[in-house]
């Protein structure tokens, strides 16, 4: 039995070096299949991962409040509409009526053009208070955090983030230095730690994060925020208290039955279905671009090993004079048809590697790597081989001897 399929996959060999070409075109369909489910299982299970990791750094057990109308979709949030009712006193009725809730922090953001010496960045700066940099999980590379004492005396301080550092020092030490943040002279007393984009679509590292009186009294001149992050106890429901909080601030904004809100509620999960909703879309695809795939290669591999048995009926009249049965040359063509799949799925596993790794590395996604797409899809590139070569190798067999050689 060992000898016999050595014997079969010999024959296979040599007939697919003598016909590289033909054999090259009949397996690209299944070399683009195999591929495609590889790379895509690989990235998006890093993506996945990337989601979260990113949800993990954000902060824990937070409902996000912003003012006006925000949309949740694709890679972060969108604001459609923004809106001047939202209050630091509506923060503060919330801490003091609602249940369930152990921090809110407001905020207020707008980007502004930071400049030190003969260096402009255009940065987001975002007034707010001194818990912001607990609840948000926001690491220190240098300095210190601002404190309540300097948000009470609207100190012109501020804690930047890594790439506003990078650019505008060069990697010097800023501590002390005082940067321009429209025209208004700002003094550095922090660097947080390189954070990259959130989930939110912000680069964390282009924000600059200053007292909430300062930024409302020195360098906006508004009487309402943003925003507010609202930090539940352990044991809330976040989708209950998105339900009490929307129905609160209704309340209090005097709202009527048919009025429309005029502030957004959401939740880091609720950014994060989106994004498997995008992933989910794309996986479908993927699905039926490499089904079509497959089909293509597995035709493709059916007319060649058509082509393959007309052109070679003397080799099989010889094999079937010198005692082979048409078993034997059933097997010989269908084993030929599978080694063609099986290099197809082996070159593809090894195009959707390569890729994975190219994604990985330009796009900063965690490398992940899933060994059951690599067994399937080249379950799948057998099954296709084998099912390819059923009906060119039984045709193979329809011809007697005697007429072959004659």
């Amino acid at each position: 039995m060992i000898y016999a399929v050595k014997f079969y996959l010999k024959i296979a060999l040599q007939n697919l070096v003598v016909h590289k070409a033909r054999m090259t075109l009949a397996l690209l369909g299944i070399l683009f299949a195999v591929m495609s489910l590889v790379a895509f299982g690989n990235i998006s299970g890093g993506l996945k991962k990337q989601i979260d990791s990113e949800i993990s750094k954000f902060g824990k057990n937070l409902v996000i409040l912003r003012s006006g109308s925000v949309h949740v979709a694709g890679r972060g949030t969108h604001q459609f509409g923004e809106s001047t009712t939202l209050k630091l006193k509506d923060v503060e009725r919330i801490r003091e009526s609602l249940k369930g809730i152990a921090e809110v922090v407001p905020f207020h953001d707008v980007t502004y053009p930071a400049r030190y010496e003969d260096k402009t960045l255009t940065v987001s700066v975002v007034g707010t208070t001194d818990r912001m940099f607990a609840i948000r999980n926001l690491g220190l590379a240098m300095g210190t955090y601002f404190s309540k004492e300097d948000d009470a005396e609207a100190a012109k301080k501020a804690v930047v983030g890594y790439k506003v550092f990078d650019n505008l020092f060069q990697q010097a030490d800023p501590i002390g230095k005082h940067i321009l943040i429209l025209k208004v002279p700002t003094e550095i007393i922090g660097v947080m730690d390189e954070k990259g984009t959130d989930l939110a679509g912000q680069d964390q590292d282009l924000q600059v994060y200053m007292p909430l009186n300062a930024f409302m009294r020195r360098y906006s001149n508004v009487d309402y925020i943003k925003g507010a992050y609202i930090q539940v106890q352990d044991g809330v429901s976040l989708v209950e208290m998105k339900t009490v909080l929307r129905d609160f601030i209704r309340r209090i904004h005097n709202l009527k039955t048919e009025q429309r809100d005029d502030f957004s509620i959401f939740t880091m999960d609720d950014v994060m279905k989106t994004q498997e909703q995008g992933i989910r879309l794309v996986s479908i695809l993927t699905i039926i671009a490499s089904t079509v795939s497959f089909l293509i290669g597995g035709l493709g591999i059916f007319a060649i090993m058509l082509l393959s048995i007309s052109e070679r009926k003397l080799e099989i009249g010889i094999r079937r004079v010198v005692g082979s049965k048409k078993r034997d040359i059933i097997l010989q063509f269908l084993t030929e048809s599978v080694i063609v799949a099986l290099i197809g799925g082996a070159c593809g596993v090894t195009a959707g590697f390569v890729i994975t790794l190219v994604v990985s590395y330009f796009g900063g996604l965690p490398f992940s790597l899933y060994p059951g797409n690599i067994v399937l899809s080249l379950v799948i590139s057998t099954a296709v081989g084998m099912l390819a070569g059923i009906y060119p190798a039984m045709q193979g067999t329809k011809y007697e001897p005697v007429e072959i050689l004659h």
